[in-house]
């Protein structure tokens, strides 16, 4: 993980925390316990488990995500996607790193007439949405979409990053 993604990672969750503790979605306690796991997961640099909300939702079960993914949606303005119901374009996937993605808990589901859609668990932490903002220069359109179809894209990218890396291996041997 490169120093820009692990800054990410650390600075969304420690902002994600906090935002989750003013709403009242988890008390100060939960938070805590969570923040411990969250440290040791990413002090071994395991992407996949570092994040507070995957420990808050499924690890300790001290924050249910249908109650944040209402929260969000009264008290922001975001839409909800259901991403296993989205088509989601291969192209606009592949023009942004895996690694930005999960650390961010973000990703970008389209592109269109220069306003990009993102669909993001992470969209309380002002962390995520600035570098977002930033990273793409444009107009963003806002969905909330819970983390488990979010992992499921993740997964899916994964497996093609490593079927391209295991082709670019092979035409390497038969070249050589």
């Amino acid at each position: 993980m490169d120093r820009q993604t692990s800054s990410l990672l650390i600075k969304s969750n420690r902002v994600l925390g906090t935002r989750l503790v003013e709403a009242g979605l988890t008390s100060l306690e939960d938070m805590d316990k969570a923040n411990e796991s969250f440290i040791e997961f990413a002090r071994a640099k395991d992407i996949k488990q570092a994040s507070l909300l995957r420990i808050l939702i499924y690890d300790s079960q001290a924050l249910k995500e249908e109650l944040l993914l209402d929260y969000q949606l009264e008290h922001f303005p975001v839409g909800a996607v259901m991403l296993e119901n989205y088509v989601l374009s291969e192209e606009v996937l592949r023009t942004q790193p895996l690694e930005v993605m999960r650390a961010s808990w973000t990703v970008p589901i389209d592109f269109v007439g220069g306003r990009w859609f993102l669909a993001s668990a992470y969209y309380l932490s002002d962390i995520v949405r600035n570098f977002w903002e930033e990273k793409l220069e444009g107009r963003i359109t806002w969905f909330v979409s819970n983390m488990s179809q979010l992992e499921q894209v993740f997964d899916k990218l994964a497996l093609q990053e490593e079927a391209v890396q295991a082709q670019a291996g092979a035409t390497e041997k038969s070249e050589a």
